[in-house]
């Protein structure tokens, strides 16, 4: 069990969270031929019932002051940086509101071109 404030996050939930986020991913990538997606949201929904939520960051911007994920940087300049690959997701406790991050993102950044980055300022 993982430990994070005074939470407690069995691991197997933080798997079973991962793995959905990989569905997802390959179902936005190679398209819903098998129709999963629907099964994929009651399971995302019966998580959030109990409080726990991911969030996909790609296409945020990124700064070293930035705390629910953990970057490697692809490229040599480290300026106007933005999420350009989620190997993890960030793992929430809470509602979107008002959370707790009890699994920090792992991902890529590099530099952002202008059409790039989203508008999340």
């Amino acid at each position: 069990m993982q430990r994070t404030g005074l939470i407690e996050v069995p691991q197997w939930l933080f798997t079973v969270l991962n793995q959905a986020f990989e569905m997802e991913r390959k179902i936005e990538i190679y398209g819903d031929a098998a129709g999963l997606a629907r099964n994929l949201d009651r399971l995302k929904s019966a998580f959030q019932d109990q409080g726990l939520f991911y969030e996909n960051p790609f296409g945020s911007r990124f700064d070293e002051t930035r705390t629910d994920v953990e970057a490697s940087i692809s490229g040599d300049s480290v300026e106007n940086l933005v999420i350009v690959e989620v190997l993890k997701p960030i793992i929430r406790y809470g509602t979107s509101e008002l959370s707790r991050v009890v699994q920090k993102g792992i991902v890529v950044v590099k530099t952002a071109t202008t059409n790039a980055v989203n508008n999340e300022e």
